[in-house]
């Protein structure tokens, strides 16, 4: 029987063989068993930073909504929806701001007239007292809102809402003669942004036995156009920046370079 060099038949050899620990064997189940361990953890470290990052959304939102809605004028009804944009609340608020948030009227009634609102908020500070990044917003009021509103004050009847257009009453004294007439005006942005100027574009005289021309009564309106101080009713630094008017629906659009999260900041209204 033929050997090998160390003295060893061939066939004990291959007997040695199968009894000697495949080291290679254990290493590569080992390596195996680590990764699967550190897949696991890598996948529950995600769960878990999912699980607070929307615990810490949620807190957030509704931390924000009550302070809104505490913060809202008294005699108000409704409230405010919150919702928190970005990528993580978390690394945000150790920051110290949120980078955007989005504000949403629900069923709000503010001074007696019902308005829809959005408005989109950047940089918003974390601490009571600071100034957010800029915003943007938009109001709509219904026509029974309008005419629950100060909005058009110089008005003495109804305020009816067309396209494009405001209807209203109102009167003025000729020569002594007491006019009533109803005014159709188109609305228009001043370029400050805290005004509505009302050019007239129609009119009809409603007193009785009246001889005054339609025609010369309208181009005298012309000349003396109504202006409304928006502002009055916007915290202070709002401007008008659009504005819509359809049947029964008046859109307001409004911008802000930042506002102060303070009450006194956001009851402050602007001037004309």
């Amino acid at each position: 029987m033929s050997q090998y060099s160390d003295g060893r038949s061939p066939a004990r050899s291959d007997m040695d063989d199968l009894f000697q620990p495949n080291h290679t064997a254990k290493r590569r189940r080992g390596s195996t068993i680590f990764m699967t361990v550190l897949i696991v953890l890598v996948v529950l470290f995600a769960v878990l930073a999912v699980v607070a990052e929307l615990v810490a959304r949620n807190y957030a939102e509704g931390r924000a909504e009550k302070e809104i809605d505490s913060s809202l004028p008294s005699g108000t009804t409704g409230g405010v929806d919150v919702s928190i944009h970005g990528f993580s609340v978390i690394l945000q608020a150790l920051n110290g701001s949120l980078d955007d948030m989005t504000l949403t009227s629900k069923n709000l009634v503010v001074g007696k007239v019902p308005l829809r609102f959005t408005a989109e908020l950047t940089d918003v500070p974390l601490k009571s007292g600071g100034t957010t990044g800029p915003v943007d917003a938009t109001v709509k009021v219904d026509q029974a809102g309008v005419n629950a509103s100060p909005l058009l004050r110089d008005a003495s009847g109804k305020v009816a809402l067309g396209r494009g257009t405001f209807s209203y009453d109102s009167s003025i004294d000729i020569l002594g003669l007491a006019l009533k007439y109803k005014l159709t005006a188109k609305p228009a942005i001043d370029s400050s942004g805290t005004r509505l100027d009302l050019t007239p574009t129609d009119a009809a005289i409603t007193s009785s036995n009246s001889s005054v021309d339609v025609s010369s009564l309208l181009s005298y309106l012309k000349t003396n156009p109504v202006s409304v101080c928006v502002a009055k009713s916007l915290p202070k630094g709002v401007t008008v920046t659009g504005v819509d008017v359809a049947p029964d629906l008046l859109t307001l659009d409004l911008h802000s370079k930042g506002l102060p999260l303070s009450e006194s900041g956001l009851t402050t209204t602007g001037s004309c």
